[in-house]
């Protein structure tokens, strides 16, 4: 099962890149969502990245195709309120996209729509959708066990709930406030993936 993590677009170009380089070899993609960066900012970030040696495959845009074609990345995370994506695919042909879904439906649209996986959330409780009920993981099990492409789940996932998330045909997780609110990245990772391989299946 794969760990994606969320940048929280707090951090400035610097530090991101050092958290990033350090974070490389634990995680296997980062969605970089630098909302409060400018387009030049997030550009710069990327130059920097791939100056220092760092996986361009790990990276993915969040909703900018327009950047990732022009900085040689391939994937782009798309929000449910995004742009159509038969258009998108139309109009960036190379690039591979993903969609976020909070439905079934959405995700059976975004599915027929070319997408070339999927992110299902929020799961369980987190500071960041304060006042939204959580959707568990009765529909993120549905979603992965009818659609045939990469289903990731994000939300309020903390690590003893990875080993009830390896029982289904999930593809991994994305995470954001728990990687980069406490400690190293590194050390949060650890934690995720202690409890991936050794930890008891905890209920929903």
């Amino acid at each position: 099962m794969e760990i994606w993590a969320v940048t929280n677009s707090k951090m400035e170009i610097s530090e991101l890149v050092d958290v990033l380089l350090r974070g490389e070899p634990v995680i296997d993609a980062f969605i970089l969502r630098e909302i409060s960066k400018t387009d030049a900012e997030v550009v710069e970030v990327i130059r920097q990245l791939k100056e220092a040696g760092f996986d361009k495959e790990k990276i993915i845009v969040h909703s900018r195709p327009d950047i990732a074609l022009l900085t040689g990345i391939r994937r782009v995370q798309i929000p449910g309120h995004g742009l159509p994506l038969v258009q998108l695919k139309h109009q960036f042909p190379s690039l591979l996209f993903g969609r976020s879904v909070h439905s079934f439906e959405e995700a059976e649209i975004a599915y027929s729509s070319g997408a070339d996986w999927l992110l299902y959330g929020h799961l369980f409780p987190t500071a960041s959708k304060l006042g939204m009920a959580p959707r568990g993981t009765d529909e993120l099990y549905r979603i992965a066990q009818t659609i045939p492409i990469p289903i990731y789940a994000i939300g309020g996932i903390r690590p003893e709930h990875m080993p009830l998330l390896k029982k289904s045909d999930v593809a991994g997780v994305a995470l954001m406030s728990s990687l980069f609110s406490n400690g190293t990245l590194e050390e949060a990772v650890a934690s995720y993936r202690e409890k991936l391989f050794r930890g008891k299946v905890e209920s929903k």
